[in-house]
């Protein structure tokens, strides 16, 4: 969802929150419907409940049909297209996120490995959640978890990287633990 696209989210709800507090208000009786007709019904207010009520009638239909119109033009927005001899290639989202870990949870020192995929700017974004063993060089590890994944997704699937991201979340709890000083 672009810039453009977010802002209009912003009014349509900013729409939605004033008109739920004025309903919710005139509901518990707080405002009295007698008082809200009459004010809504003089000159200014009702040129402003006339451009309100069109532009969230327009935002809702925007938003309502956004989704079916984004995946019917280009395919579903979960996957790369290539170009290949014969036609196009579409490798999904979840395809190179299978990748990923594959690479990933076979590196020594990685007990657990899960990643995200996204598109970015040019190539894909691979953003990586790594648990790893007591005892093990994380900066090493991380950068050799960069470039495995980078390496193995591009040379598997033909698809260009433009990142790799790597977050390591714990230690193991229940990796192997080498000899520790006990203080005997």
């Amino acid at each position: 969802m672009n810039f453009g696209d977010r802002f209009l989210l912003f009014l349509l709800s900013l729409v939605g929150l004033v008109l739920g507090v004025l309903l919710a208000l005139l509901g518990a009786g707080v405002i009295s419907v007698a008082w809200a007709a009459s004010e809504l019904a003089v000159q200014p207010w009702n040129m402003v409940c006339l451009v309100v009520g069109v532009v969230g009638a327009l935002l809702s239909i925007r938003f309502l049909f956004y989704r079916s119109r984004r995946r019917g033009a280009g395919g579903p927005a979960e996957s790369v297209l290539l170009a290949g001899d014969h036609g196009q290639i579409r490798i999904s989202y979840e395809t190179l996120r299978q990748l990923a870990n594959r690479r990933g949870s076979q590196l020594k020192g990685a007990e657990s490995f899960d990643s995200r995929v996204r598109q970015g700017h040019d190539g894909i974004l691979i953003a990586c959640r790594m648990q790893v063993l007591p005892d093990i060089d994380i900066a090493a590890l991380s950068r050799e978890a960069q470039a495995a994944v980078k390496e193995y997704v591009e040379r598997t699937a033909g698809v260009k990287v433009e990142r790799v991201i790597v977050h390591v979340t714990e230690i193991a709890p229940n990796g192997h633990v080498g000899k520790a000083w006990s203080g005997a």
